[in-house]
């Protein structure tokens, strides 16, 4: 049937530190509308109903039939309208179930108590997951996608024997949010595949705006694991860099053009471009013109240096 809808609300499941979710964007509506993606509250990695997920979704799809939805939903981004079909799978993840991480990024949402955060244990995914390939309720299609959000993905306990997972079973679009801190194998594995995408998040093109935002002494580290994954990526744009820009600290030319050096530099053939999340937020809808500015900027030089560009949700919803 043709309806406006999105692959979150049709195909997708996001699993969080205490619950399960639609999708993880329910806060581009803003945040007091968030909470109506929950799925199921107090989640800590029991085995998953099939029947009561799919009824639960089901719910939601009627309601896009006739053009209804949550207010987290309404003019997001990613509804758009197709011939959906009725039957039940899930072909879209996203992993967030743990916040732990070897980076101090100072706009992180965790910034609030970052010390509680880092004693939140991960609960086990891995049996979950295992289990419902068994119980068929996942379904790989041209479309679906395994997002690894986080918390620092190559620190998680059973990130290899996950990676190794949805490989075995033909997932050929893994997403990995890192901070390159850590060098993966598995990483380098799936890039070499052309089953893996991967974006680290680097947001300055010198060590000292680095360390003021990152808050861990390792700038010459990071690129340098960066230019061995490009090495593995090849040439098929799988390795993406990425630049949140961060108003005060790093929305300036100067730094962008040290950054988009580095990328030269270091073999990078493709980038990602975003806002950085509380400063959108808190200046929603009235940005200021210098952001618009600084995006289309990015845009222009990402164009001119051939590299391959892809804009966050933030970002491309301060563009609309």
């Amino acid at each position: 049937m043709q309806y406006k809808s999105c692959q979150w609300v049709n195909r997708g499941i996001e699993f969080r530190t205490d619950s399960l979710r639609l999708c993880c964007y329910g806060y581009l509506q803003g945040r007091e509308t968030e909470h109506q993606t929950i799925i199921k509250e107090n989640y800590h990695g029991e085995f998953l109903n099939s029947n009561e997920i799919f009824e639960i979704k089901q719910k939601y799809k009627e309601m896009h039939k006739k053009g209804e939805y949550l207010d987290a939903c309404k003019d997001c981004i990613y509804l758009y309208e197709k011939d959906w079909d009725d039957e039940n799978y899930i072909n879209h993840f996203t992993f967030n179930h743990w916040t732990k991480c070897n980076c101090n990024c100072s706009y992180c949402y965790t910034r609030e108590d970052k010390k509680a955060f880092n004693s939140y244990k991960e609960y086990p995914l891995y049996p979950i997951i295992k289990d419902m390939f068994k119980k068929g309720m996942i379904k790989h299609t041209d479309e679906a996608c395994v997002i690894f959000g986080g918390g620092e993905p190559t620190i998680l306990h059973e990130f290899d024997k996950l990676i190794d997972l949805f490989l075995v079973n033909g997932c050929k679009n893994i997403r990995i949010n890192s901070s390159g801190i850590k060098y993966s194998k598995s990483i380098e594995k799936g890039l070499k595949l052309g089953a893996i995408s991967l974006v680290i998040s680097t947001d300055a093109g010198c060590r000292e705006t680095y360390e003021k935002i990152k808050q861990v002494k390792t700038y010459k580290k990071v690129w340098e694991n960066i230019r061995k994954y490009a090495k593995a990526a090849g040439n098929n744009n799988l390795l993406k860099v990425k630049y949140i820009l961060y108003p005060p600290i790093n929305d300036n030319y100067v730094e962008i053009d040290k950054w988009f050096d580095e990328i030269v530099k270091n073999g990078v053939k493709a980038v990602s471009l975003s806002v950085e999340q509380h400063w959108y937020n808190e200046n929603q809808p009235d940005f200021t013109p210098e952001i618009y500015k600084q995006i289309e900027y990015m845009k222009e030089r990402s164009k001119k240096l051939g590299l391959d560009l892809e804009i966050y949700c933030e970002a491309l919803a301060v563009l609309k």
